[in-house]
């Protein structure tokens, strides 16, 4: 008798222990995967190929761009490594990576008009394809979704270097009429791209 009253007490529990609110477990944060940095970047069409140099800001807080002595090199914007603040996003992580090149730059004898690695990247088109090998010898396939020529000063950034769930690569070079007073153009071209 006594085993019986012990298995309907049991049964009774165990319901009852179904019914109840589990407790809370802690979830650890999601941590994003290690993504490797990117060492070159390649563009069939226009036969654009460089390894990377990192770039951070400059004084005005703009991004920097590789040395104008050398325009046949591009950098990705690698904000930690420069500054630590970790804003960077690689090429392969969710968020918008960002590569920028000159259109044109000196020549070896100090003269402005050697065409750039980005001297063709407004003649881009949706469809093209954009190459990151990364280190250890992966290598990415982004795909050109639009390319677009901005003001300067209306330069979309929150676009450019957006956060969100997709892995984007965005491309930036310089554009326009050149400004002789300046000694810049007055656009900006860029070609946005998405992990294919």
């Amino acid at each position: 008798m006594k085993l019986a009253i012990g298995l309907g007490a049991l049964a009774v529990l165990l319901v009852g222990g179904c019914s109840a609110p589990a407790p809370e477990v802690p979830v650890p944060p999601l941590t994003p995967p290690v993504v490797a940095d990117p060492v070159s970047v390649s563009i069939p069409k226009l036969a654009a190929v460089s390894d990377l140099m990192y770039l951070g800001r400059d004084e005005a807080g703009a991004l920097e761009v590789p040395p104008v002595e050398t325009p046949e090199v591009a950098g990705w914007y690698a904000g930690d490594k420069i500054d630590e603040d970790g804003d960077e996003t690689k090429p392969g992580q969710r968020g918008s990576a960002v590569i920028a090149a000159h259109v044109d730059g000196l020549t070896p004898t100090g003269e402005k008009g050697q065409p750039g690695l980005f001297a063709k990247l407004s003649t881009l088109v949706p469809g093209d394809e954009v190459f990151v090998e990364q280190e250890g010898g992966t290598q990415l396939r982004f795909v050109v979704e639009s390319v677009e020529a901005f003001a300067k000063a209306e330069l979309p950034s929150e676009r450019i270097y957006r956060a969100d769930d997709a892995v984007r690569l965005n491309l930036v070079t310089c554009g326009g009429a050149f400004d002789e007073a300046s000694g810049h153009y007055v656009d900006n071209i860029v070609a946005f791209a998405k992990l294919a």
